[in-house]
């Protein structure tokens, strides 16, 4: 069951990094929503005023997240297609590829590749095999974002940490999560590996 979404007086918004802008929601009315962003540089508040809907697309923009738990996700709710959809967004970006050069090696239009995407599925289920073979994965990691095959890796108690908190995740925060760890692997000035 999904929690309704509410924007509620004295909900903290934080966005995603690298900018990471948080909002402190003031007051909520019917059509509008006064907030403050946190003072990082000045020591006084400047309190602003948007619709509602203009913050709801702030929050999917950057994709933020609520202190009490709240996502963009919640303003959807749960959509498979949606899932798969960042599925193949993130699968596409790892791999390096645009939606147009991904779309022209699956056969298909760059506008089929942004449907799917959005989570509008736009009979994606014919596609799949061939989607999961060009990423070098198996169907089922492809819909389903794990495999129950088991593999032996040694791995350090800190590597086992981090893959238990990124388990824990769901889809949209795990592509943050990524984003944040390539820009600190680029910050540091080494390479990703493919």
């Amino acid at each position: 069951m999904t929690t309704p979404f509410v924007l509620k007086v004295a909900q903290v918004w934080t966005g995603a990094p690298p900018r990471g802008e948080v909002r402190h929601i003031d007051e909520v009315h019917e059509g509008h929503v006064v907030f403050h962003k946190q003072a990082t540089r000045r020591p006084f508040l400047t309190y602003r005023t948007t619709t509602v809907m203009g913050f709801r697309k702030w929050i999917q923009q950057s994709q933020a997240v609520s202190s009490d738990g709240m996502s963009a996700a919640s303003i959807h709710g749960f959509s498979p297609s949606r899932e798969i959809g960042q599925r193949i967004q993130l699968l596409r970006k790892a791999a390096g590829l645009s939606q147009q050069a991904f779309a022209d090696l699956l056969g298909v239009s760059r506008t089929a590749v942004g449907f799917w995407e959005t989570g509008r599925p736009n009979r994606i289920s014919r596609h799949i095999p061939r989607i999961a073979q060009i990423f070098g994965i198996s169907e089922e990691v492809f819909l389903n974002g794990r495999s129950e095959e088991k593999v032996r890796v040694d791995i350090t108690k800190d590597e086992a940490s981090i893959i238990e908190l990124y388990r824990s995740l769901s889809m949209e925060n795990r592509l943050q999560a990524i984003k944040r760890m390539e820009m600190l692997v680029r910050k540091e000035g080494r390479g990703i590996s493919p």
